[in-house]
């Protein structure tokens, strides 16, 4: 029943948060004198929702974890493929953060050979525009660097630029959504792609199977502290979508669901698990399986 609500209150969430949009204009009012603020270091709304972290998608808000992330990519007929990415979100101020992502690549073709070698490498700098109780709006550019050797399918072999406008909004209840939307743009092949996505995210608290532990707190500014850090036991399923449509004059439309799940370990320690899968005549693989585990600051 609960699911049921959450589906149905998702259009009237995203048309608030979209009009609050409108009305701020491209940033609210404390933009200008937050945008170098010292960072706040919390992973709650001011109403106490966790900002829980998608699988495929950057959320909006600003915030300091890193993610050891390991993918199984499996291609029947094809090659499959195998991935180590130490994946760092970094806060600069309260409104700044950056991405860096730098990923060990294997293969193996359907001939027997196999290649392995650095990835291709991801950076993308984040601008939190707009922030309230239950809306986020920020913009994530994307710009993968052609690290790897695309000769040995250990990267695509160009630079690509995305600049993605995200939106997270408050469900309530613990319910959450990313939304995420912008082009792919080959720097040299001037190839286009329309990216969308979506991740719903429901976490709960549960028993911890290490025992009971505090929130871990961090002192801001002016001596006040704020609960920062997940309650060990805390669960969260996700649904996420993943949509792509070539722009090119190919006009291919690819989609992908994700459905996942993390489990809080420790305040500063998070497990994660997920298979991404295509529901599209159109696909990049057979398969691609998630394990993770995340350190948070």
């Amino acid at each position: 029943m609960k699911l049921v609500a959450t589906l149905i209150c998702v259009t009237a969430h995203v048309t608030t948060g979209w009009s609050v949009a409108a009305d701020d204009g491209i940033f609210d009012e404390n933009f200008v004198d937050e945008v170098f603020a010292p960072i706040h270091h919390t992973h709650f709304s001011e109403l106490g929702t966790p900002y829980v972290h998608p699988f495929t998608i950057e959320p909006p808000q600003i915030h300091q974890d890193v993610f050891f992330i390991y993918k199984y990519t499996q291609n029947v007929g094809g090659s499959d493929e195998f991935e180590a990415e130490p994946h760092v979100d970094w806060a600069f101020t309260k409104r700044l953060g950056i991405l860096f992502a730098s990923p060990l690549v294997g293969n193996r073709q359907p001939d027997g050979t196999q290649n392995v070698g650095p990835g291709d490498l991801e950076i993308a700098p984040r601008v939190m525009w707009i922030e309230r109780d239950r809306f986020i709006l920020a913009s994530n550019f994307f710009i993968t660097v052609p690290t790897g050797d695309a000769t040995r399918d250990l990267g695509v072999g160009e630079t690509t630029l995305a600049p993605f406008i995200t939106t997270w909004h408050d469900l309530g209840d613990w319910n959450s959504l990313v939304l995420n939307f912008g082009p792919e743009i080959g720097a040299e092949s001037g190839d286009t792609s329309m990216i969308y996505s979506f991740s719903l995210a429901h976490s709960w608290l549960g028993e911890s199977i290490l025992g009971e532990e505090e929130h871990i707190e961090h002192e801001e500014e002016g001596g006040h502290e704020h609960a920062s850090h997940f309650k060990p036991g805390m669960r969260t399923i996700y649904l996420e979508m993943n949509g792509e449509t070539q722009l090119d004059g190919a006009e291919q439309t690819l989609i992908e669901l994700l459905p996942g799940f993390s489990y809080v370990l420790a305040g500063s320690g998070e497990l994660r698990f997920g298979v991404l899968f295509p529901v599209s005549e159109v696909k990049r693989f057979d398969r691609q399986y998630f394990a993770s585990f995340t350190w948070i600051y």
